[in-house]
């Protein structure tokens, strides 16, 4: 799942955009109205830059219209606040789907991105185990992010939705490194082979 680092950042301006302006006003709905205004700005510029737009960040200006738009007629900005959780509960059967996938899907896959390098076996398994545990660390996140919108203040799940997902991503990344060092100290050696000194050819 090749997603660049910049699609995700583009998904937290307009949760900066909404908190920022939350702070100085007390209508939930002139916060909720900026971070609209300011997706379809930011899907317009990318846009006039690039000529499409990203997959990713096409779904996640829909949402958030979507459910921007839904807060506003319902006065409410629960359902505004529950975009990332929407979006994630969405990434983990895609991610559990890629884990349990058999090798020949994965294979059809992965070429669209390797340029038909193979992944080798031992390869695959690790990023089997990595998918099923980032899948459950997406799920998690996204019931906090529930709760965060039930229970807690906007700020709190501004931090919660916004960065709690980038500290989700640590764990993984090390997880990721423990495996791929234990991995390297499994594979065997190449033996090296003296080159014979000239008196011994002789």
């Amino acid at each position: 799942m090749r997603i660049p680092l910049h699609v995700f950042l583009l998904q937290l301006l307009p949760i900066l955009v909404f908190l920022v302006v939350d702070g100085f006003v007390a209508d939930p709905v002139w916060a909720i109205g900026a971070a609209l205004v300011f997706v379809v700005f930011q899907s317009a510029v990318l846009w006039v830059r690039k000529k499409k737009l990203d997959p990713f960040i096409a779904v996640d200006a829909v949402l958030v219209c979507g459910m921007g738009a839904v807060s506003l007629l319902a006065q409410d900005d629960f359902f505004f606040k529950l975009k990332p959780a929407v979006i994630e509960g969405v990434m983990v059967p895609y991610l559990v789907f890629l884990a349990l996938a058999p090798r020949r899907w994965l294979d059809r896959y992965f070429d669209r991105y390797l340029d038909g390098v193979q992944i080798p076996e031992a390869g695959f398994r690790l990023m089997r185990r990595l998918m099923i545990f980032f899948a459950a660390g997406v799920l998690i996140h996204a019931g906090l992010v529930v709760w965060a919108a039930l229970a807690w203040s906007r700020q709190t799940w501004g931090w919660i939705s916004g960065p709690g997902f980038y500290l989700l991503l640590v764990p993984v990344a090390g997880w990721t490194l423990v495996q791929r060092i234990r991995m390297r100290r499994k594979r065997p050696r190449p033996r090296l082979r003296l080159r014979p000194r000239p008196e011994d050819e002789r």
